[in-house]
């Protein structure tokens, strides 16, 4: 008997992939003479994607200008972000229109990060009878997203380029940072977010943290824990008590900075299964979009057909 393969669901990071497509590629330029050079990287992410997965749905997430409730708490987070490239900031645009062209369900919502959506286009998705034998890949170039990771979801982490991403699982997650992925939170409360301007508890850096996460299953318990047996709490087997006073002398901000760093999933992003269902690239208008866009190369190669090129991922 021979066994079907799971659905597979992709969603998008929008702006981390756009990014990173932005610096890890050369300039170049479209038909019009403006710069293109991130939304062609952008494309070969998703041909990579879409070649190695064969996805039945993809979502692509962005991020609004629209502040979040994490810059109204804390008036540092991302503060310290250069702004946008003047280059970059008109290839949002392009991207989206070309994500339409390829049919592909964009979300993006005022008071949302796209990792706020992206953990709610996943919470909608796994709640619905549908996503029954459906795995989810989400495909970002932020570590933010290993939070989502569990026995359905994947993250694709693009570093320096697509053709160097790496699939991370549960297990991947624990080997590379020494935690569960639902700790990841936890451990940037802890151990601070440069990328993000979390500073995390002073005197605990990843090291510490991972002691720490490794003796509590989450700082909620490492507190509750606290407060029923205040003289006998321990969080790490070694020390001379002054990694449990950082702890209950910075409790607020590190509950905090818990909060900054976890996604929320409560977006209103509706029947993601049908919104995202994904054709394939069907019919003449990717091929056409893109090579308006002055990429003839990459109309040449659009991914086509529901067999993968890598049967080691299935």
């Amino acid at each position: 008997m021979v066994m079907a393969k799971n659905k597979v669901f992709i969603i998008i990071d929008g702006n981390s992939v756009l990014h990173r497509a932005f610096h890890a590629l050369p300039m170049l330029t479209g038909v019009d003479g403006s710069h293109a050079g991130a939304v062609y990287g952008f494309t070969l992410a998703l041909f990579r994607a879409v070649e190695d997965f064969r996805p039945d749905y993809i979502a692509a997430c962005f991020d609004t200008k629209a502040p979040t409730f994490r810059h109204t708490e804390f008036k540092e987070y991302k503060a310290q972000r250069p702004e946008t490239a003047k280059d970059l900031i008109p290839q949002f645009g392009k991207v989206r229109q070309l994500l339409a062209d390829f049919k592909v369900a964009v979300f993006s919502q005022d008071g949302y990060e796209a990792d706020d959506l992206i953990a709610s286009v996943v919470r909608s998705a796994k709640s619905d009878p549908r996503s029954e034998n459906t795995d989810f890949f989400v495909l970002t170039g932020d570590y933010d997203s290993l939070q989502l990771v569990d026995g359905r979801v994947k993250a694709y982490i693009i570093n320096r380029g697509i053709k160097n991403a790496v699939l991370y699982d549960e297990v991947k997650v624990k080997e590379a940072f020494g935690v569960m992925p639902k700790q990841i939170p936890d451990m940037k409360a802890l151990a601070g977010d440069s990328s993000d301007n979390i500073p995390g508890a002073p005197g605990i850096g990843p090291k510490g943290a991972v002691e720490i996460l490794n003796n509590f299953a989450s700082l909620e318990e490492l507190y509750e824990t606290a407060q029923k047996d205040p003289d006998g709490f321990c969080p790490v087997k070694s020390g001379n008590g002054k990694t449990k006073s950082i702890l209950l002398d910075n409790k607020e901000k590190i509950l905090q900075f818990k909060r900054l760093a976890s996604m929320v999933d409560d977006a209103p992003v509706g029947d993601v299964f049908t919104e995202c269902a994904f054709d394939d690239f069907a019919g003449e208008r990717p091929a056409a979009a893109l090579r308006e866009l002055g990429f003839a190369s990459l109309a040449k190669r659009l991914p086509q057909g529901k067999i993968s090129r890598n049967g080691t991922l299935f």
